[in-house]
């Protein structure tokens, strides 16, 4: 079944309906209660389903469509609103996710358990048109041949309020991963996503990063966590699979930019 992209699953119309009632644990199309099985049984999915984008990159766009598509097939075999937008919280309640602060992050401590809360937009009509916007800007990036740096530069705001938008119930991170992998190798870099799953404090300060977007339109930690993963001089090809994401086995095809 292919995504809807724009589309939602009327089901679930607030944020309890996501939920088995009773539990915290979300509705699954493998009917699991339990959520450490759950845990596994999307982590086996989403490996299969990344591998074949790996291989595979899904074609688009890269607009909110395209992000959908690959939500989709990444989710396509744990949740039926897999690369359909969520529809809760709706406006006023926006969704909110605990992180380190912006004290502790401003120290280096990206893992702080502060739980500072950082807001996102709330599904609907004002989350739609914030991502069109980022979108489009994304794609002025396209075709400008930047070195590695100024890439990773450009590549920060645009993630940061993609991310901001959060327009999946559950895999954001993931879903833009890939997205922004196959956005990074269209336009000629290698970006390493294995360190998601490999390097825990990259992982922690990319997240780190984007709160800071969040906070206060900072894009400097992010631009250097993003730095860590973008090379001008590589290419990649699947090889083997391991932890979150696929690997790849990175092509020098030039010495210098």
């Amino acid at each position: 079944m292919a995504s809807s992209g724009y589309s939602t699953v009327s089901e679930f119309s607030n944020w309890e309906s996501y939920f088995w009632p009773g539990t915290s644990v979300l509705k699954n199309l493998a009917n699991e209660g339990n959520q450490p099985i759950l845990t596994d049984l999307e982590l086996m999915a989403t490996r299969v389903r990344g591998a074949e984008i790996a291989s595979h990159p899904i074609k688009g766009d890269f607009d909110l469509a395209h992000l959908c598509e690959i939500h989709h097939h990444l989710f396509q075999d744990i949740y039926e609103w897999a690369g359909q937008l969520r529809t809760a919280p709706a406006f006023p309640v926006a969704m909110f996710k605990g992180g380190p602060s912006p004290e502790s992050i401003a120290h280096g401590v990206f893992d702080a358990d502060d739980k500072h809360p950082y807001r996102y937009f709330p599904a609907g009509e004002a989350m739609e048109s914030h991502l069109k916007d980022w979108f489009a800007r994304l794609n002025q990036i396209r075709g400008e041949a930047l070195d590695a740096a100024a890439f990773a530069s450009s590549l920060a705001e645009p993630w940061g309020e993609i991310n901001a938008a959060h327009p999946f119930r559950e895999g954001n991170t993931r879903a833009q991963v890939f997205f922004f992998a196959q956005f990074a190798a269209e336009e000629g870099h290698f970006l390493d996503y294995e360190r998601f799953a490999t390097d825990e404090y990259f992982r922690l300060k990319f997240n780190a990063g984007r709160f800071l977007i969040q906070h206060d339109t900072d894009t400097s930690l992010l631009t250097e966590a993003l730095e860590l993963i973008i090379d001008r001089r590589m290419t990649g090809k699947p090889r083997s699979y391991g932890g979150m994401l696929p690997a790849y086995e990175p092509h020098y095809i030039s010495e210098s930019d």
